[in-house]
């Protein structure tokens, strides 16, 4: 029974890595990459631990928490339900496996072999954080409801479930019922995790052909123009940064622009965050066989939080990317807003004629 629960639990975190993967490739979410790989470190932490490997087994336990833990923080700034600095998110990430290597550094310098003892408190770290990468993903119900909330009560009860293990692990008749405890858990996690990759919510960008496509990548447009501009964009996939959500098209992916934290906001000094956005946009519309239309329709309101070269470096990306790309950038622009000088730089980095 011990080596079905070892194989089963091995097989499905398999599964969940490839599917991950297939994922990644697929619709190129940085997050499900970084789970495939969680996924499949686990994987080998069993292998270490069917051939009592200890070392091997703490090591890779904490390295697959951290990539968990990491892609949690990732897969909620994707879903824009919460935005980290990089140092914040790297520090973050890396923290299971520091604390690790840090405690087998010290049992090393001390001499000998590691004892199932002093595994307990490598292993209770990472079933600690597995249970905080639970409390992470808790923020997926506002758009994912009953599913997200399902997939972080999953990953918190595996995490105790994992912080049992060096108390139950030595109790023979317990430990085939702990590893089978372990690949249902992970059959759950697989299951959830499948579903919403599956969905609509997650794919964001859809394959509906665009109605309208350009003869130049870049527009300028005023807001009276931007208007009648939106009704013949009709219900292409557009990605648009907005200050105004009334009467958007479904078939947009909407973002609105403001301090106000929530699912879908980009707070006004979050650019990189748009820039990110807009390239993994552009790559997907191109690996469909079409082009992306990105539409920035709140320059006035960045320029509030933003100094001007800040502004003129985030259009400049954003040039850039559509370009290689084949896309299209609209961006609206109120003139009186602007002096003459600042117009002329815009028009400048945008490449567009007066």
């Amino acid at each position: 029974m011990l080596m079905v629960g070892q194989w089963f639990s091995t097989l499905l975190k398999l599964v969940a890595s490839a599917f991950l993967f297939r994922t990644y490739l697929k619709h190129l979410r940085r997050s499900a990459l970084i789970w495939s790989a969680a996924f499949f470190v686990d994987a080998v932490s069993i292998a270490s631990d069917t051939l009592s490997k200890e070392y091997g087994l703490a090591i890779s336990q904490a390295l697959a928490v951290s990539l968990l833990f990491y892609g949690a923080f990732m897969f909620l700034e994707e879903e824009n339900i919460s935005f980290s600095p990089a140092y914040i998110r790297n520090t973050a990430g890396i923290a299971p496996l520091a604390l690790t290597v840090y405690t087998l550094g010290y049992y090393a310098f001390r001499g000998g072999s590691i004892s199932f003892d002093e595994l307990a408190l490598v292993y209770g770290i990472a079933g600690f954080f597995y249970f905080f990468t639970g409390v992470l993903l808790i923020g997926l119900k506002d758009i994912y409801s009953r599913r997200g909330i399902s997939l972080a009560v999953v990953f918190m009860l595996y995490g105790i479930h994992k912080m049992d293990y060096p108390f139950l692990r030595p109790v023979r008749w317990f430990a085939p019922i702990g590893f089978i405890l372990g690949a249902l858990f992970t059959l759950i996690e697989v299951a959830l995790l499948l579903d919403i990759i599956s969905s609509e919510k997650f794919k964001k960008l859809r394959t509906t052909p665009f109605k309208v496509k350009f003869g130049s990548h870049v527009l300028t447009v005023s807001p009276k123009e931007f208007q009648e501009l939106k009704k013949r964009l009709g219900e292409s996939p557009v990605l648009a940064f907005l200050r105004n959500m009334r009467d958007v098209p479904q078939s947009w992916e909407a973002y609105f622009v403001s301090n106000i934290p929530g699912p879908q906001v980009i707070p006004p000094t979050g650019l990189e965050k748009a820039i990110e956005l807009s390239h993994v946009y552009l790559m997907k519309a191109e690996r469909l066989g079409s082009h992306g239309i990105i539409v920035i329709d709140c320059l006035e309101y960045l320029m509030t939080y933003n100094e001007f070269t800040s502004i003129a470096k985030f259009l400049s990306a954003l040039r850039d990317y559509v370009l290689l790309h084949g896309g299209t950038i609209i961006v609206v622009i109120e003139e009186k807003a602007w002096t003459g000088r600042q117009l002329t730089v815009l028009r400048r980095i945008l490449g567009v004629e007066e």
